[in-house]
């Protein structure tokens, strides 16, 4: 059920989001954003996160009260937090990860606040039942947690990720040049790039294999692959690199800060993955003006129009992928053509500026909701549990 916000009230509320993650990904940059737009929009939010996590000292969420916890299931922990959530009397929890739907499940049992989970994958868990509304941000997502977990179609919303097109630019020369040389990267090169952890979920290996394709006809070739090493998956690529004889044609980064710089250098952007949610990695290279060959998983088939912005494969079908790479590589007026629809994509339909009010209005929405307490005398012993 797709939510298309009306007017929005004025009404700040006061709201407690949720992430259980710690480090640099789709889901905390999701978070960050909405933090930071709930914020422009005059809410109180206390953003809980364990110690540590990337997201606590971002730049934006100064107006955002903090809390530290390692969302641990022992009953000291759970009453650490329980009172601190009581303190600041929030009208509705917004939870993103495991850990942290657990804890708003919990939160619904002994309240009465109401619970919006956003399911980012697809999981067989008992919490999601427990939710007031459920925002997932695919439609496969959206059918699974209603199958699935049995969430009922009417606590259930679909609303994709978004990004903040104004961090994604489109790439301009200067910065190309400049881009690829840091790189070491060669000014005349065809450079096809993917970002994500490099994982069996991911599938790079398909890529480099796609790679090793595109070589026979495309000698400037190269691959640029950014994201973190899962340590089994990547000693596997680099078997089949070396298999294949394309290691001198190929670069991985490692886990990096500076995304928007790396895309500058790409020609083409490529996501094989076998399982996707909402991934702003595509996203986030379609906003900076880039061609996406991905496969048929989540929201990809959605984000990418084919023979537009970009080609949609099945996943593992490296023939597709390389046969695509190829003609891009042939016909730069074809990759601008489709990156300036990429990026004309991007910006009208998964910007920030256009999603984020609609999961405004899904908070709005649940905030109004009144639930029984099944263990509310628990939460007394926290301090006070009304809303």
């Amino acid at each position: 059920m797709t939510v298309n916000p009306a007017a929005p009230s004025s009404a700040p509320m006061r709201i407690a989001l949720l992430i259980s993650g710690t480090g640099v990904n789709g889901v905390a940059m999701h978070c960050l954003l909405l933090v930071q737009y709930l914020l422009s929009r005059g809410h109180r939010v206390l953003l809980l996160h364990r110690p540590g996590a990337w997201i606590a000292d971002r730049p934006g969420l100064e107006g955002a009260e903090k809390f530290a916890t390692s969302f641990g299931r022992s009953p000291a922990e759970l009453i650490r937090v329980t009172k601190r959530l009581n303190a600041f009397q929030p009208e509705v929890l917004h939870t993103h990860m495991s850990s942290a739907h657990t804890y708003g499940m919990l939160a619904r049992i002994l309240s009465r606040r109401p619970v919006v989970a956003t399911a980012h994958s697809t999981s067989l868990q008992l919490h999601w039942w427990f939710n007031n509304r459920v925002i997932a941000t695919s439609p496969d997502a959206e059918a699974h947690h209603i199958k699935v977990n049995r969430v009922s179609h009417r606590a259930m919303r679909m609303i994709p990720s978004f990004i903040d097109t104004r961090s994604f630019p489109v790439i301009g020369d200067a910065e190309r040049m400049a881009a690829r040389d840091a790189l070491g990267l060669p000014q005349d090169s065809f450079v096809i790039g993917c970002v994500g952890d490099i994982c069996e979920r991911k599938r790079q290996i398909d890529v480099v294999r796609a790679l090793a394709n595109v070589l026979k006809t495309e000698p400037r070739a190269w691959l640029l692959l950014v994201g973190g090493r899962f340590k089994e998956y990547f000693d596997e690529l680099t078997k089949v690199v070396d298999e294949l004889g394309v290691a001198s044609q190929l670069i991985t980064t490692g886990s990096r800060n500076d995304v928007p710089a790396l895309l500058a250098a790409m020609d083409a952007f490529v996501l094989a993955s076998r399982k996707e949610s909402s991934p702003l990695a595509v996203l986030e290279a379609m906003s900076r003006g880039l061609p996406v060959i991905a496969t048929d998983v989540g929201m990809l088939s959605d984000f990418v129009a084919e023979n537009v912005t970009g080609h949609v494969v099945k996943v593992g079908d490296v023939d597709a992928i390389s046969r695509h790479l190829i003609a891009l590589a042939a016909d730069p007026q074809r990759r601008q053509a489709m990156g300036d629809a990429a990026q004309a994509a991007a910006r009208a339909k998964y910007d920030m500026s256009a999603l984020a009010p609609q999961t405004e209005a899904v908070l709005r929405e649940a905030a109004a909701i009144k639930n029984r307490p099944w263990l509310g005398f628990a939460a007394e012993l926290c301090g006070s549990s009304s809303a």
